[in-house]
């Protein structure tokens, strides 16, 4: 994955591509990760400890085990949490990522992105802020963190991902935020790879034939 190829303008949604060697305890962050995080590309150097340090206090304990835990366990992540980038301003993320591992089975290399969901947050009102919380920890997330793992797996864009998961949507007549919670759950049983992400989004087309005829169902969306 080169990090730095990565395209896209530094808006609501943005995905931020990193790697982390292990061993050397080494970063590679691109340039939307430190723009995430309020920087110029390599205005400072990419450390766990500035990745850290930007979390929110509230959320970095849980982070940082999210992490420590696929470096000892292998496998793959996702983590969603806030941040708060170098102006104080507080972000809401989700990282996911997955574990390359050497022969012997330990992790040598983490990859993986970060995806902005902060404008998912602010377009809600204030008299709405409780209800909406609830609702988008139920959907975008989720509908993120499974973009994510079709991104890592298929190495494609995030707009290439989203178009997966919709198309899979109107052939198994279920709404988006379904068919991703489906998908990320079963990263939680299996190991996350493209045959695992086929099988999955295959399986429910299927399921959904199975119950009847599909074209005299109403289409759902998210």
């Amino acid at each position: 994955m080169d990090i730095h190829s990565f395209s896209g303008d530094r808006s609501p949604g943005i995905v931020a591509p990193f790697r982390y060697d292990v061993a050397d305890d080494r970063w590679e962050w691109s340039d939307h990760l430190y723009e995430l995080h309020g920087y110029t590309p390599r205005e400072i150097p990419a450390t766990t400890s500035a990745l850290m340090h930007h979390k929110h206090p509230d959320d970095r304990d849980r982070a940082a085990g999210v992490f420590a835990a696929v470096i000892r366990d292998g496998g793959t992540y996702s983590c969603y949490h806030r941040i708060v980038d170098r102006n104080r301003k507080v972000l809401s993320v989700v990282s996911v990522g997955k574990a390359l591992l050497e022969p012997h089975g330990r992790a040598v290399e983490i990859q993986g992105y970060y995806i902005d969901l902060t404008q998912v947050r602010r377009d809600e009102t204030q008299a709405d802020v409780e209800q909406a919380l609830i609702k988008k920890a139920m959907t975008a997330p989720v509908i993120e963190q499974a973009k994510g793992m079709i991104m890592l797996v298929e190495g494609c864009t995030a707009d290439e991902a989203f178009e997966r998961l919709r198309v899979c949507s109107q052939l198994a007549n279920r709404k988006v935020a379904d068919i991703a919670q489906t998908l990320v759950a079963s990263a939680d049983q299996s190991a996350v790879n493209g045959d695992m992400v086929s099988e999955t989004l295959e399986r429910l087309v299927r399921a959904s034939r199975a119950g009847g005829d599909a074209s005299t169902r109403q289409r759902t969306s998210v």
